[in-house]
């Protein structure tokens, strides 16, 4: 009798539920929840499901607010249609948010990396680029100071070469004035 009981409801549930399109709800939050056989809590539990376990819906019993579903092994079991969510569990999100943390991670990691790099050879840049300067420097103080020894030869040379000139000048007027004192002239003096 209580077979045919048994039946007749599990009949009436399979006639009054809705057919649902494969949709995959997730078990809740709850740590674990019973499966049953059947729609019912008079059905003898059959497993458990843990949160975040994804289930296959096949069709929701309204009446006593039960839902078949199929487990990823293919089994077709009922569960309490309060303990589906359509959305991912927080477990679920937690994890797959924590894997995003860590890729995000490792990315800015090297991105990190990559501008600690970049820092450096910037750094040996700058380095690089005051030495450079610093030798401009020196260079272009050198140049000055070339460039003023150059100019005090090239006066230097100027005043020899007037000096020279004009000591050669008065030699040459000393001679002309001295000379014809001493070299005795002939005359060619017709009276004689």
């Amino acid at each position: 009798m209580k077979f045919i009981i048994v039946l007749l409801t599990l009949f009436m549930s399979l006639n009054t539920s809705n057919s649902i399109a494969a949709e995959t709800r997730y078990v809740s939050d709850s740590l674990t929840i019973f499966i049953r056989s059947g729609p019912t809590k008079q059905f003898r539990i059959v497993g458990t499901l843990k949160a975040g376990d994804a289930v296959e819906i096949i069709a929701d019993d309204v009446i006593n607010k039960a839902t078949n579903i199929r487990l990823a092994t293919g089994r077709e079991v009922w569960v309490d249609t309060e303990q589906l969510m359509t959305g991912k569990p927080s477990n679920l999100l937690l994890r797959e948010v924590s894997g995003e943390l860590l890729q995000s991670n490792d990315s800015n990691n090297q991105t990190i990396s990559d501008l600690k790099q970049q820092l450096r050879q910037s750094k040996e840049l700058a380095s690089l680029s005051q030495s450079l300067q610093e030798q401009v420097t020196q260079l272009e103080y050198d140049k000055e100071l070339l460039e003023q020894k150059n100019q005090v030869l090239s006066d230097r040379s100027r005043t020899e070469l007037m000096t020279t000139g004009g000591i050669v000048a008065l030699v040459g007027l000393l001679l002309g004035l001295v000379l014809p004192h001493f070299i005795r002239r002939k005359r060619n003096d017709v009276w004689r």
